[in-house]
């Protein structure tokens, strides 16, 4: 008989965990003192104390207290919108005009002090500043700039150059230098290959957007499949089962190992974008648990995740896309069995696709309210046309890009299914009807009081399945009330 298998996290410490770097983060971001030092041992001290205590909490005083050391080593330093002179070292140029380029430079100096967070650049054209290159220039800084992800780095700061640049020519290419060069010389297969959708095709393979216009931006968005042009745990899960699926046998570690170093050489080649490394992480843990013979413990996993992202850098938590990923991956773990046994044909394939479809919504809801202010039904059945075909894109997409500097009939060829792919989701999102809802601003304390209630309701926090949700669906109600009767 086979052994029982025990949770891959016992009592689950990290759902305290991550409560614990959450409010840690929120913290040192909104602070950003260097005596919140202090604070984060005692803290430390606390969840150590607890720790030898055996106590279940643990992980909430322990990670608080992390995550306000972290915060302590790089505070936050306000810099008002003006012309500095500036110097950085070139990290990324994520557009590229006619007129101008936008470089990314990190780390930044503004009059002689290093800020935290890397700085979004727009300079002429003619510049053309080079990876690992040190720009020296005047720059106006725009005042409340958007703060997102640049790969593993957080834009906190936006301007324009002022007058002549000066470089100095030293690189530092490194593994990371290295991936983003390996990423632009796919840039140009993936344009020779996909042309006229190569924009697209490098968001959704590559994750690179600069090169998606406008308006075809806009119609993923409205569509509600703008999701597919960030890299996210869809792309590293179908990246690491393709190895699993190829290599079959007892080793269990060494396709492990196998699917590992792939993942992990996609997550260079996107440029190490924070929302693959959740999903690589996840993957880490999940195959972990397969391994060690341990039950699938999707919240743990996620906990895992972000505390160690928000340890690497806890102003991800500024990012929106960041916030997305991991709303996403939360409302499936917390809602889809609820909403599968409410939706009809909850124990088939298409019921549980649905539900999928509605907690990805439902999570996710508030976020959008924040970044737009606009919700759109018509992604949810759109999801459910789009995610079933992102394997027929990704996979044969990735094994033409790496095929064309070979063979290139064979890889145009081997395009010809990912470029119907690419055509299909063109036609949907660009002919879909526009139906969605315009929603107010969700507070921070509706937004809490949202995904409290989104674990409330989830079979993780009932002791019984069967037992009703009421709490969790009043605390629900309650956020909704809430959130719906903010003032605009």
């Amino acid at each position: 008989m086979e052994a029982p298998r025990r949770r891959f996290f016992n009592c689950r410490p990290m759902l305290p965990g991550m409560v614990g770097a959450l409010a840690g983060a929120i913290v040192a971001v909104k602070l950003g003192n260097p005596s919140l030092w202090l604070l984060g041992l005692w803290g430390v001290a606390l969840g150590a104390f607890a720790l030898v205590r055996r106590w279940e909490w643990f992980a909430l005083p322990l990670f608080f207290g992390l995550l306000l050391l972290r915060g302590a080593l790089t505070p936050t330093v306000e810099v008002p919108a003006g012309t500095y002179p500036i110097s950085g070292t070139v990290i990324n140029r994520p557009a590229r005009r006619q007129l101008s380029t936008t470089a990314v430079l990190y780390p930044v100096y503004i009059s002689g002090t290093r800020v935290p967070g890397a700085l979004q650049l727009s300079v002429p054209a003619a510049a053309r500043p080079a990876y690992g290159e040190t720009l020296f220039c005047t720059v106006t800084l725009e005042e409340d700039p958007t703060v997102h992800c640049q790969g593993p780095f957080v834009v906190m700061y936006a301007g324009r150059a002022r007058g002549g640049i000066s470089t100095n020519p030293s690189r530092g290419e490194g593994f990371y230098g290295w991936s983003l060069a390996a990423r632009e010389r796919l840039e140009g297969v993936a344009g020779a290959l996909f042309y006229p959708w190569d924009g697209p095709a490098k968001g959704i393979l590559l994750g690179d957007k600069s090169d998606v216009d406008f308006l075809t931006y806009e119609a993923y968005r409205r569509s509600g499949l703008l999701h597919l042009l960030t890299v996210s745990g869809l792309h590293v899960g179908v990246a690491g089962a393709v190895i699993l699926a190829l290599i079959r046998g007892r080793r269990r570690w060494l396709r492990m190992a196998l699917a590992w170093t792939l993942v992990a050489l996609f997550c260079l080649l996107t440029g190490l974008a924070p929302s693959a490394l959740r999903a690589a992480v996840m993957l880490l843990c999940f195959h972990l648990g397969l391994q060690l013979r341990r039950q699938d413990d999707g919240l743990s996993q996620l906990g895992c995740a972000l505390i160690l992202l928000l340890l690497l850098e806890p102003r991800y938590l500024l990012c929106n896309g960041f916030c997305l990923s991991f709303g996403c991956i939360y409302g499936l773990v917390c809602l889809s069995r609820p909403l599968s046994r409410l939706l009809p044909g909850g124990g088939q394939r298409r019921g549980s696709l649905l539900a999928g479809a509605f907690s990805v919504f439902f999570a996710t809801a508030p976020l959008l309210s924040r970044v737009g202010g606009d919700l759109s039904w018509v992604g949810i059945p759109l999801s459910l046309l789009a995610i079933p075909l992102a394997p027929f894109l990704l996979v044969p997409g990735w094994a033409a890009m790496l095929l064309y500097p070979l063979l290139p009939q064979a890889a145009r060829a081997v395009a010809l299914v990912p470029r119907g792919v690419l055509l299909l989701l063109q036609s949907v999102a660009t002919l879909a009807p526009w139906e969605g809802l315009s929603v107010p601003y969700c507070g921070d304390l509706p937004l809490i009081l949202w995904y409290a209630g989104i674990l409330l309701v989830s079979d993780l926090f009932l002791p019984n399945a069967r037992r009703p949700a009421y709490l969790g669906w009043s605390v629900l109600f309650i956020a909704l009330v809430l959130w719906m009767t903010a003032p605009v």
